[in-house]
Order: C-alpha cells, then sequence, then structure tokens
C-alpha cells in the first residue's frame, strides 16, 4: 500500500512539473503585448461600472475650453473616469463623457456627439461661438471626425485627439460582423468617406487633429492605422490599445497634447 502510494505521488509530482513547464512554456509563447493587453482588461472593466450622463450639466468654470470624452467599441463614459479625475486636479475639471445608448453605428454616435456638443455648451451658458476640446478612443475618433463633417460641429470644436482611433481600419474586424465592425473594415465605405478629409488640415479649415499611436496596440492591424496624414501624430512606445485610459502617463500626454495649442 506504501509502495503504491509512494509510485502515485511521484506520478503526480511528475504531472504536476510537466504542467506547470507547458503552462509557463505557452505563457512565453504568447507576444508580450498581448500578455499586456489582457492583464489590463480587468481594471478596463471596473471603469465600465461607472454611468455616464444623460445630458452634461453645468460645470464650474476653469478657465479652459470644456473637454468632451467619447469611447470606442464596447466601451463606455466610465472608461474616462480615472483620466477625467486626473484632468481635475490638474485644474481642467469642466470635462464630459458623452454616452451613446442604442448606437449601432457611426453614423449614429456621430449625429448623438453633434447634439451633446451643442449641450455642453447650452448647459453652461456659452457664447455661441464657444468652442471644445474633444478627446476620443478607439472607433470613438471615426465617430467624432464623421460629425465633423457637418459645419457646425466643425467650427464647434478647437481640437481633437484621438487614442489608438482605426482612422485606416483595422484588419481585426475582419472577424466581426456587426454594423460597427463592418465600417471599421480596411476599405469600408464609412473609411473611404473619411479618407476624403485627408490630408488633415487644420485650423482654420478643420479642427488641431493630434493623433496618439502605439505600435504595441495589439486591436489595430497595422498599428499605424491609428496615424492620420496631415495630423500631429504622436507615439507611444509600449501602450497597448486600452493603456491611455489607465495609465496616469498616458492621461498625461494626453492632457499636453490639449494644452499645446
Amino acid at each position: 500500500m506504501r509502495q503504491l502510494a509512494s509510485t502515485t505521488g511521484r506520478a503526480l509530482a511528475t504531472a504536476g512539473v510537466w504542467v506547470g513547464r507547458s503552462v509557463a512554456a505557452a505563457y512565453q509563447a504568447v507576444d508580450p503585448d498581448l500578455r499586456l493587453h489582457l492583464a489590463q482588461l480587468p481594471l478596463l472593466g471596473l471603469t465600465m461600472l461607472a454611468r455616464g450622463q444623460a445630458s452634461p450639466a453645468p460645470l464650474p468654470d476653469d478657465g479652459r475650453r470644456p473637454v468632451v470624452f467619447v469611447h470606442g467599441l464596447g466601451g463606455g463614459p466610465g472608461n474616462f473616469l480615472p483620466m477625467r479625475l486626473y484632468f481635475k486636479l490638474m485644474g481642467r475639471g469642466r470635462t464630459y463623457a458623452a454616452a451613446f445608448p442604442g448606437a449601432t453605428t457611426l453614423a449614429d454616435m456621430a449625429a448623438r456627439l453633434a447634439g451633446f456638443l451643442e449641450e455642453v455648451v447650452t448647459a453652461n451658458a456659452l457664447p455661441h461661438d464657444a468652442q471644445v476640446d474633444v478627446v476620443a478612443h478607439s472607433m470613438g475618433g471615426l465617430a467624432v471626425r464623421l460629425a465633423l463633417e457637418d459645419e457646425k460641429t466643425r467650427a464647434r470644436v478647437a481640437t481633437l485627439v484621438t487614442m489608438a482611433t482605426p482612422h485606416a481600419g483595422s484588419h481585426l474586424a475582419r472577424y466581426g460582423a456587426t454594423p460597427s465592425s463592418l465600417d471599421l473594415r480596411p476599405g469600408s465605405d464609412v473609411l473611404a468617406r473619411l479618407a476624403r478629409q485627408l490630408p488633415w488640415r487644420g485650423p482654420p479649415e478643420q479642427p488641431r487633429l493630434v493623433a496618439l499611436w502605439s505600435a504595441a496596440d495589439v486591436i489595430l492591424l497595422p498599428a499605424r492605422s491609428a496615424a492620420v496624414d496631415g495630423a500631429e501624430n504622436v507615439e507611444l512606445p509600449g501602450f497597448t490599445h486600452y493603456g491611455y485610459l489607465i495609465h496616469p502617463s498616458g492621461w498625461r500626454r494626453v492632457l499636453e497634447a490639449l494644452e499645446r495649442d
């Protein structure tokens, strides 16, 4: 009986070592950028618990333009809670995160965003020609650019900062068949329509555009699609697709981009 137990114990120990080595080998075989991306998902998920406002309420004047944050595919207003807290700490507290409940296409998001920007101006009793700054993550940047096709909305936005926005699409969208993912495929009708805005000319014809991108982004394929011809393209090495939202250095770079105008 003892011999059987000893043999069984050795077998289990050997199996445990083998499983451990296999798991370690499988982990090491995964691209480090993808490992970091996956590790950040739980923290990003926590931001989804925060709800956005259905309509903007007036906020104290901080002496700067209001900032409107626009989330991407599958995201929500809460994604920007950490960045908005950082902005407030740095003296820029008049910020808003737009919500798009029920929006299924980029065109839907664009239409609702245009209305949201006007509500921000009205809620804060700003002059009719007041401008706002917009910060958009991922697909949200494309919705903003669609909204900018309207002359009134275009005049309303002073600076647009995009983070990991697939301006030229992403081949990863090939694995989805929703209206939004179809819009994100390279060569889609929406992307062809947005390509007519390029090269980006900037003020006075268009808002100033700062496009943040990173070669470590495993969602945008290729990662360079987050850059825009004619815009201020800034590479942030080592940033994952969601790193801009949850890493303090990302918040700082976004704020710096807005402060440089």
